[in-house]
């Protein structure tokens, strides 16, 4: 009976040791798994992303060139105008009083002097008898000398008359010009973007020219892109852009690059080395933290006005497109000292396969030469277990 027991109790211990020892000691070889993708052959691309903003092609301040109260506002924000079309009116009280003065003036002028030409042939007449009488010793030296004054005195009156009416006419013509400065016209067809008056309202014209509106051509329109100093380099004028607006971010427009400004967007927009000291503080930055970015800039149709000013654009800038190219996820180019290679699973087995690559994105990169469309590339392997997790976590991602 002892025995039994004994016998029972070694059967007991013996199974539980066989199933402890089979779950964490007897552990088998797992089968190395590999997870792999088909080269593909399409047309493969490289862009580069920037934020643009959209400004005026022509921008134009039209101002006040004489000094008075705004009398009348023909126009409001966002008018469309014609050139030669009224914006504004300036008292003209003061011009026309000019005008008035200097026609009265030139009226004097001219008067004095139809009576300076008859005293000057009364002169004349004068002066010639007492010569023809002098040459006859019938009269006195005295009383010719008195003629030949009087003479030449009355022609030098004649060219003074003359010659100040020629400056009132000068003042005349400038005071008409400043009465048509009371009236500010459209210089060119545009669209009021700014309105910077209102009619009461005195403008002071004596020392710097006051804007009264902004008018700008929005039937074309410029966007200024902001490049990366990293990416500047492979933008060229006739660079493919295809951008959108935050109000329409699904639809997109197609342009392309017009110019590139040769310094960095400080330096376009006047405020790099606007001082010694700022400037020095600025290539500091620069060389250890701040980001520079240069303009690439594209002029834009817009006849049917859905761009204004100041907008903000998301642009894709095409700097490579290559059709009919191999392509493979970039997860799966490797590099060792001997260059780039891939690993291509042959027949279950990975074989190295060295590589000559192209362009490149995110997630793709095309394969110049080494493998062919269809080859099946690893881009990742392990255990089937690790492999099981590996898929399931990324399932759990969606």
């Amino acid at each position: 009976m002892k025995k039994t027991k004994i016998l029972i109790i070694l059967l007991i211990l013996g199974v539980g040791g066989y199933f402890i020892y089979d779950k964490f000691f007897n552990i088998k070889d797992e089968k190395v798994e590999f997870i792999t993708k088909k080269a593909k052959k399409g047309s493969f691309s490289k862009k580069v992303d920037a934020t643009g903003e959209i400004f005026a092609t022509e921008l134009i301040d039209v101002g006040a060139q004489v000094s008075g109260q705004i009398k009348k506002l023909y126009v409001k924000l966002g008018d469309q105008v014609k050139k030669g079309d009224m914006i504004a009116s300036i008292d003209s009280s003061t011009q026309q009083n000019s005008i008035d003065n200097k026609e009265a003036q030139l009226a004097i002028y001219k008067a004095q002097l139809e009576s300076a030409k008859v005293a000057l042939n009364i002169a004349k007449t004068q002066f010639d008898r007492e010569n023809a009488l002098f040459a006859k010793n019938a009269t006195s030296k005295q009383e010719f000398e008195s003629a030949k004054n009087t003479y030449s005195a009355n022609s030098a009156k004649i060219k003074e008359l003359e010659a100040q009416i020629k400056q009132t006419n000068i003042e005349l013509s400038t005071a008409k010009i400043n009465l048509g400065y009371t009236k500010i016209t459209a210089p060119r067809d545009g669209t009021v973007v700014s309105v910077q008056v209102e009619e009461g309202q005195t403008v002071n014209a004596n020392q710097t020219t006051p804007t009264i509106v902004n008018i700008a051509d929005l039937s074309h329109v410029k966007m200024k892109m902001q490049i990366a100093e990293g990416d500047i380099t492979k933008i060229k004028v006739g660079t493919p852009v295809e951008y959108s607006i935050l109000s329409e971010p699904t639809k997109k427009f197609q342009t392309t690059v017009s110019s590139i400004d040769p310094g960095l967007t400080t330096l376009s927009d006047g405020s790099y080395g606007s001082s010694s000291s700022s400037k020095s503080s600025y290539s500091s930055s620069s060389s250890s933290s701040s980001a520079v970015y240069y303009y690439a800039q594209s002029i834009v149709d817009n006849k049917d006005g859905i761009l204004r000013i100041g907008m903000t654009t998301q642009n894709e800038l095409l700097i490579a497109n290559v059709k009919d190219a191999i392509i493979v996820p970039s997860i799966g180019i490797k590099k060792d000292e001997n260059g780039t290679f891939v690993y291509v699973l042959k027949d279950g087995k990975p074989v190295k396969t060295a590589v000559k690559t192209g362009i490149k994105d995110n997630l793709d990169t095309q394969i110049i030469s080494g493998i062919n469309e269809g080859d099946e590339i690893i881009t990742s392997q392990g255990s089937s277990s690790e492999i099981a997790k590996m898929i399931t976590k990324e399932h759990k991602k969606f």
